[in-house]
């Protein structure tokens, strides 16, 4: 196979991840563009981009599967401490030990990395290629996405708000984050019935449309970060340090998930399925969800660094639970 192939197979392959660096770049190169105000409309263009990523989220989720393991309580509880409250005390623990060396903007931003709910899709993918139990991935990854609605607010408001000053009031916040998140996804769960087999058929369209909301979302706000001047002060060695740290982080939470996983699992493949429901951070509701949350803030809190380490953990995220999945395999 020539290079030339390599590469195009490389980008069919991780289009989204390319997609996102592309939006880096364009940024850099354009940045009047997306900029508030600019030609894009990013004020109006980002909230609408948000509303359709959750209704195709909802269309995307089949409801009778989602029920078929309410019941696993224990499982589903330690999923939720493990994202909302391990993944917070873990991180704030290593900022106090090596906080000094990150660049105080994007400080908040492995903050907001930690109050995020679990990502669904890869998630659910990842459980099921592994032999874990989907069912249970899927109610639990889809709980947490709606509590996050409500508690990664919460956390940024007291987390990322008193020491950065100009955070809104959380109310508010939350009433927006449910007009443009949780409303949108109840509204794709209420049309489903009725468009159900058009819906299990555009999967992949589904994909792509959102893949694409949220490229958008990062170039606006990397378009309002480098038009603000803040990229000047990082510098690249802050690149550098953001994806080592992120990088230990995720090893340490992941290592810390399975290890305790048999408190909330009553087999292996609930084990499976809770290192990848407790573990994982979701890109595709962090990206909308920062558009929200930090759209008003001033002071030191800049959207396109609050969403660095975000964009750092996917892939790494991803690769990992690659090589998990390859290990669970031939265990079995």
């Amino acid at each position: 196979m020539s290079i030339n192939s390599k590469v195009v197979q490389f980008i069919k392959s991780q289009g989204f991840l390319v997609g996102l660096f592309g939006a880096v770049v364009a940024a850099l190169i354009v940045p009047q563009l997306g900029e508030r105000g600019g030609p894009l409309k990013p004020e109006i263009t980002t909230k609408l981009a948000v509303i359709l990523t959750f209704v195709i989220q909802g269309l995307s989720l089949p409801t009778r599967q989602i029920l078929k393991s309410a019941m696993k309580f224990r499982l589903h509880a330690y999923c939720q401490i493990s994202a909302f409250a391990v993944a917070p005390l873990l991180m704030l623990g290593t900022l106090f030990l090596v906080g000094d060396w990150i660049h105080e903007s994007i400080r908040y931003g492995f903050i907001y990395l930690a109050v995020l709910p679990t990502t669904i899709s890869s998630a659910i993918v990842m459980t099921t290629n592994a032999n874990g139990d989907s069912s249970s991935a899927l109610f639990s990854t889809t709980l947490s996405n709606i509590l996050g609605i409500f508690i990664t607010p919460l956390f940024c408001a007291q987390l990322i708000g008193t020491t950065s000053g100009g955070f809104p009031p959380v109310g508010p916040l939350i009433s927006k984050l449910s007009i443009l998140i949780l409303l949108p996804l109840i509204a794709g769960q209420l049309i489903r019935p009725f468009v159900r087999e058009w819906a299990q058929s555009s999967k992949k369209l589904f994909k792509r449309l959102s893949n694409g909301f949220i490229v958008f979302i990062v170039f606006a706000a990397f378009c309002n970060s480098v038009q603000s001047g803040v990229w000047q002060s990082v510098g690249f060695l802050a690149l550098i340090k953001t994806f080592l740290l992120v990088s230990a982080f995720l090893g340490l939470f992941s290592v810390l998930v399975w290890s305790a996983s048999p408190i909330g699992a009553s087999n292996y493949s609930e084990r499976i399925t809770i290192l990848f429901c407790g573990s994982q951070k979701t890109l595709a509701a962090g990206v909308p969800m920062a558009a929200v949350i930090f759209a008003e803030t001033s002071g030191n809190v800049n959207p396109g660094l609050i969403i660095l380490p975000i964009m750092c953990y996917h892939p790494m995220q991803l690769f990992l639970a690659g090589y998990l999945v390859g290990r669970f395999n031939k265990q079995r």
